[in-house]
């Protein structure tokens, strides 16, 4: 079986799947990347697409280097594929290859080789490959290939950068309904600088259903509270919680709420609402809470 690096095939491809012979159809709903063909002469076992996902990808590779890849967790668009191949071919050959189509379709080759460091073993090729637009990463593609006991396989990852479409607005309304539920809500949607206090312009849709709340509602007094997640030091966080709840004090009032109506708390990450070991985890943990006094 491959040996499996970089966390390329994490989720999917850690199950075995049931290999049959290479040249029967493709796994049921796999389907061609817009840009990355059907490999030749292979069959997908395998086939795996998300509309928006992270992944881990090699984005850098620098030869010589005590840890020569730079692996980067990446948000957007996801596909996996898992290949069995024609017999008779190499690791080797598949991933040149997918070089060869890539560097075609305008990509940059980041790695691409046999027993490379850090990303493959004796028996494994891998390929790391970039493909960029208006300055900026628009596609990465990583290959691991191998033998294993059905012959030569291949696992395929590419991932498109991009945000996630906001399907949950913060509304005033919203808000107000929660808050009378529970006494709290917690704010997503106000976001900051990295490592400091300083609101972001992403910020300003999210802060102004905020004042619309405490202007519908004279009689509303709230409690502004700062969470982080636990990545730094506990002091640290806590002192950046405490600042940036200020920082939407300070936003609500010289947006014509009167300060007597706010106070401002940080309690770092002492309040995690999810599991600080997983992206999704730290995301909700980052937050802003408002709190009925």
């Amino acid at each position: 079986m491959l040996r499996v690096v970089v966390a390329l095939c994490a989720g999917l491809f850690l199950t075995a799947p049931v290999h049959a012979a290479w040249n029967e159809p493709h796994v049921d709903g796999a389907k061609p990347h817009r840009i990355l063909k059907f490999y030749p002469d292979a069959r997908v076992t395998s086939y795996e697409h998300r509309e928006f996902d992270a992944v881990d990808v090699v984005t850098a590779y620098t030869k010589g280097a005590e840890d020569p890849a730079r692996t980067e967790t990446i948000e957007g668009k996801v596909f996996r594929y898992e290949y069995e191949h024609k017999p008779g071919i190499s690791s080797l050959e598949v991933v040149r290859q997918f070089e060869s189509a890539l560097k075609k379709a305008g990509f940059s080759v980041i790695a691409a080789g046999k027993q490379l460091p850090g990303v493959a073993g004796s028996e494994e090729a891998f390929g790391a490959f970039r493909l960029d637009k208006d300055g900026a990463p628009e596609v990465y593609v990583n290959v691991l290939a191998g033998l294993s006991s059905d012959g030569t396989m291949s696992y395929v990852t590419i991932v498109e950068p991009k945000a996630m479409e906001e399907k949950y607005t913060v509304d005033a309304s919203g808000l107000y309904d929660e808050i009378a539920k529970s006494g709290r809500v917690a704010v997503y949607g106000i976001t900051f600088d990295t490592g400091k206090a300083t609101l972001t312009s992403d910020s300003e849709a999210v802060l102004g259903e905020v004042r619309k709340l405490l202007e519908r509602h004279a009689e509303l007094k709230l409690r502004i509270e700062g969470h982080t997640d636990n990545v730094g030091k506990p002091a640290a966080n806590k002192k950046l919680s405490e600042e940036r709840a200020a920082a939407v004090k300070t936003w609500l009032a010289e947006g014509g709420i009167a300060g007597a109506r706010l106070t401002a708390a940080g309690f770092g990450d002492a309040k995690p609402v999810a599991d600080n070991a997983t992206d999704e985890g730290r995301a909700k943990n980052r937050r802003v809470e408002l709190v009925k006094q």
